[in-house]
């Protein structure tokens, strides 16, 4: 009698596990099924990807985001500026890697397991980001960011959009793919 009510306690649970799993993914679904920008009552609402540089947190909007991998081989490249840390391969295309850290002028803590490449792409330009950590999906409104400090270099409050409440930092990911010191067409 008690095998009996012991299997039938494990399918009710199973059933359970079942139900509350199908329920999760329902909801995870719906959040994926909305459009990147959607106007809501507060403004402008935004879904972008965060992610850790120098343990400050930062986020761009998801739409330009191709994919997040590890870093793997990097071939390093000669004569280029210090914030290109080379080039990898990725399922047969090569992708230059900028070290936004670099680029910002924020301090470096080098390279861990936990440093992953955002693929990114804008138009024709397709690059890699290297980050220190991707921390996930967030929702930022845009219409409730502050004005970046007056304290921020020329060229890091030339690629914010602004700073969130919780001090994640806005990057205008579109005006850095379009932006000219990024691209380097030399010939040697």
């Amino acid at each position: 009698m008690k095998t009996n009510k012991i299997i039938e306690t494990n399918k009710l649970d199973s059933e359970v596990n079942r139900t509350l799993q199908m329920k999760i993914l329902k909801d995870r679904a719906a959040v994926l099924a909305r459009p990147f920008f959607e106007e809501v009552d507060n403004g402008k609402e935004l879904i972008g990807l965060g992610f850790l540089l120098s343990d400050e947190h930062y986020v761009i909007d998801a739409s330009f985001v191709v994919e997040v991998i590890q870093i793997n081989e990097l071939t390093q490249l000669p004569s280029c500026p210090p914030f290109i840390m080379g080039i990898i391969n990725v399922r047969g295309r090569i992708i230059s890697v900028i070290n936004l850290k670099t680029f910002l002028n924020l301090p470096s803590k080098g390279i861990t397991n936990h440093n992953r490449v955002i693929v990114v792409k804008h138009q024709q330009i397709e690059i890699g980001l290297l980050a220190d950590e991707v921390t996930g999906n967030m929702l930022v409104f845009t219409d409730q960011l502050q004005i970046p400090l007056s304290t921020l270099s020329s060229r890091q409050k030339e690629y914010l959009v602004g700073i969130t409440k919780d001090h994640t930092v806005l990057l205008d990911i579109e005006k850095f793919l379009s932006a000219g010191e990024i691209i380097i067409n030399e010939e040697v």
